[in-house]
């Protein structure tokens, strides 16, 4: 059998599953995964409606696990039958940023990411460099495994934030990357709220026993001030994309903004003077930043509750359709309440 199940992404608003080559180890380096699992993320929506950087006729899947079935003649420390979890987003390793530490800001990256700029995961066997691979001990099965690249870059944020046990911490967007810094937050600050208009979303932060405001229904700005005794958040994570205006309404003085959910449609206005006056700390951050191994780890040890985390878990040959339960209607390409937090395909 040379040809595999894939769904491609051809242009804004076309993404299909049609059968293509398998691909062939060809470079030293190349390592071919059997596709075990692989999420469907909130930028493969944005992807499909232009909002992020694309390549046309692309297999989509950034989050994605598998198992070895053959490697190149270079490859040294991964072997065939690992099962491995993926970051996909591949650094030179040679230009300024890489040798600076700044990995994440390397320019390859733009041009190079598994599953937006190369072939990802939503297919049966992808190719990938040994050094994206991360090998996933026993404890974590193929569902977690398709989420360490998602928590990795959640844990940059943490390493940048350093939240204190006696911060008081506002998440605006409760999707996939708001739920995973608010476990994090739960364990570790001393209050913790999230904003989300999603009716099914908020459901999943009453599960979870957080404080949700609906900023459509409420001013979030005075919510914040009464949930902290008049003070706003010592720390804002801006997990939509769309919200840096607000998150600056509701930090303190001296607080931390840290504006990471990802939209190149939105514009914000700001006054530089009020950062300056209020000593507003706006943390920039993008992707993971060498936390793949400390991501492992977390979930190796079952650090968060993930239990309502995962929505479902369907084959591939129905991705398709799970874009609908993701808040997009493909066919029309018109936005709809959404009846999921992560569903995860099993290949």
């Amino acid at each position: 059998m040379n040809k595999m199940q894939a769904l491609v992404f051809k242009d804004v608003g076309q993404l299909v599953q049609e059968e293509i080559p398998i691909p062939q180890v060809k470079n030293p380096d190349d390592v071919l995964l059997k596709v075990k699992t692989v999420g469907i993320c909130g930028s493969d929506v944005k992807i499909l409606e232009g909002k992020h950087h694309f390549k046309p006729n692309t297999v989509l899947g950034h989050e994605f696990c598998g198992e070895v079935v053959e490697v190149g003649s270079h490859v040294k420390y991964i072997k065939v039958g690992d099962r491995v979890a993926i970051d996909n987003n591949i650094r030179c390793g040679f230009c300024s940023f890489c040798r600076m530490g700044l990995s994440s800001q390397c320019v390859e990256i733009k041009f190079n990411a598994l599953g937006v700029m190369r072939d990802g995961g939503y297919a049966e066997y992808c190719l990938v460099p040994e050094k994206q691979c991360f090998v996933l001990p026993p404890e974590i099965d193929d569902v977690f495994g398709s989420q360490v690249e998602t928590l990795a870059t959640v844990v940059n944020g943490m390493n940048h934030l350093l939240m204190n046990p006696y911060d008081y911490v506002m998440i605006l967007g409760f999707g996939p990357i708001g739920y995973l810094f608010a476990q994090f937050a739960k364990n570790i600050a001393a209050k913790v709220a999230v904003t989300e208009i999603d009716p099914y979303r908020i459901s999943v932060a009453k599960e979870c026993g957080l404080t949700v405001w609906n900023p459509r229904e409420v001013n979030v700005v005075e919510k914040i001030t009464e949930f902290t005794y008049g003070r706003k958040a010592d720390i804002v994570i801006e997990a939509t994309g769309n919200a840096l205006e607000q998150a600056l309404q509701c930090v303190t003085p001296g607080g931390k903004v840290l504006p990471f959910g990802m939209d190149s449609s939105i514009k914000a206005t700001i006054v530089p003077n009020e950062v300056t006056r209020w000593a507003t700390k706006i943390i920039g951050l993008y992707l993971g930043q060498n936390t793949m191994v400390p991501s492992i780890r977390v979930f190796q040890e079952n650090r968060l509750n993930m239990k309502p985390f995962f929505t479902k878990v369907i084959p591939l040959a129905e991705g398709l359709g799970a874009f609908e339960c993701l808040g997009l209607d493909i066919k029309t390409m018109q936005h709809k309440p959404k009846s999921a937090m992560k569903i995860v395909m099993k290949v």
